[in-house]
């Protein structure tokens, strides 16, 4: 059964897959393991300053949308580059390449991401990595 939760970002242990070298960092804020729900999965995502994400294809229905907290990067979806900054929203279809390139060297790119639900095995290769190595997908720094 879901329950209504509060997460602090600062408080979640953060979790970056051994093949982005510390590129990529991502923390679970909502999903089936605390909240209890099976319909949201909500995460924050930090591009390291200079850094990019190779990219990845959810297949449908895992619709995505990003917020941009901070920073700016270059988001190429489909075939198309589009530049993105603090105050962005973005919605990636399902089945669509993306990628994401910070544009800063100095400063980090920061977004919270959304889905419908949760992942499939196999359509998210950071959630599978984290749930695989932690045996759950949320934790939070002691």
């Amino acid at each position: 059964m879901a329950k209504g939760i509060v997460v602090k970002i600062d408080k979640v242990m953060p979790f970056s897959p051994p093949e982005f070298k510390g590129e990529y960092v991502s923390k679970m804020l909502i999903d089936v393991y605390n909240a209890g729900s099976d319909r949201m999965q909500v995460n924050h995502g930090v591009v390291k300053a200079g850094c990019g994400t190779p990219g990845a294809v959810h297949e449908s229905p895992h619709d995505e949308i990003y917020i941009v907290l901070s920073g700016s990067a270059v988001l190429h979806m489909d075939g198309v580059d589009y530049d993105i900054e603090k105050g962005s929203v973005v919605f990636i279809p399902g089945g669509t390449f993306h990628s994401l390139k910070n544009k800063s060297e100095t400063e980090d790119f920061e977004i919270i991401t959304v889905w419908p639900g949760q992942p499939k095995p196999g359509a998210n290769e950071v959630y599978d990595m984290r749930k695989e190595q932690w045996g759950t997908t949320y934790r939070e720094i002691e």
